[in-house]
């Protein structure tokens, strides 16, 4: 099947591990020219020797970190000049600060995650939106959020408000931008694992083993591994990360140039598990 995506401009920001590289590779095997952005430089350029690999018609990787309110002009406003326009947003950077119980958390911890989950989605889109509606429209936004923004992860309170947050800029853009041809739609992944066993982690992944939010031994973090290992419906207790690339690539493609203001949700069943606590685990 053509995507239609060959040649086209593809930005995705926090590319340089887990989620965010999946779906850069999964743009270079549809041969996009795919800008990589992420605070990892030597992360960023393997993920670029990668799609070069699979066959993007070109892969750059471009320095930034979006928690500086300011990054997000520098970041866009060089991808403009190096690439000409952006035809593909995927707004990936995301993350948390802590596991805990909401009465143990701090204000501290709610900015960061507003901060890292929101507002970095918020200024890297008004960076760029411009331009596609200046371009004369087609262009394609796409919000990774969260099933936690679905239905409430236990010791992510912050993190769950956060990922909600996405859904409804998401639902509110698309209504906005719709008459310039412009779609905006998110995707809802659930637990993630590399798509390649021997990925290493980026400095700042949350599955970096010395730095990463998910190796410490607080009993939160225990409670919810135990909680993941038993949700969903199929045998994997994870999404592979191509696989949610796979889901941007189809909002991205001329396939779905009628679909705007939805949520693919990419979870193995895990809200279905919900609702039918009985399911005999495969």
């Amino acid at each position: 099947m053509d995507t239609g995506l060959g040649g086209k401009v593809v930005l995705v920001t926090g590319a340089t591990t887990n989620i965010g590289r999946g779906i850069a590779r999964s743009f270079a095997a549809e041969g996009a020219r795919v800008v990589i952005s992420g605070r990892d430089a030597a992360a960023g350029a393997v993920v670029v020797e990668e799609a070069l690999k699979l066959g993007a018609a070109e892969a750059l990787f471009l320095a930034a970190d979006l928690l500086d309110p300011e990054a997000a002009a520098r970041l866009c406003a060089e991808v403009l000049e190096r690439t000409g326009g952006v035809d593909v947003l995927v707004n990936n950077v995301g993350g948390n600060a802590t596991i805990t119980e909401f009465a143990d958390s701090t204000e501290e911890q709610w900015r960061y995650d507003l901060d890292i989950n929101v507002m970095t989605t918020l200024r890297v889109t008004r960076a760029i939106l411009p331009s596609m509606i200046a371009r004369g429209g087609g262009g394609r936004i796409i919000n990774i959020a969260s099933t936690a923004g679905l239905i409430g992860d236990v010791f992510l309170a912050s993190y769950s408000a956060a990922k909600a947050a996405l859904y409804g800029f998401t639902g509110v853009l698309a209504a906005e931008v719709g008459r310039h041809n412009i779609t905006v739609n998110a995707v809802a992944p659930y637990g993630t694992m590399p798509s390649n066993p021997a990925e290493q982690p980026s400095q700042g992944s949350r599955f970096n083993p010395k730095t990463g939010v998910f190796f410490n031994s607080s009993p939160e973090i225990a409670r919810l591994g135990q909680m993941i290992s038993r949700k969903t419906v199929l045998p994997r207790a994870m999404a592979y990360t191509d696989e949610i690339g796979g889901a941007a690539v189809y909002l991205a493609s001329q396939q779905a140039a009628f679909v705007t203001g939805e949520t693919i949700v990419v979870d193995g069943g895990v809200r279905l598990a919900w609702r039918h606590p009985d399911t005999p685990s495969a």
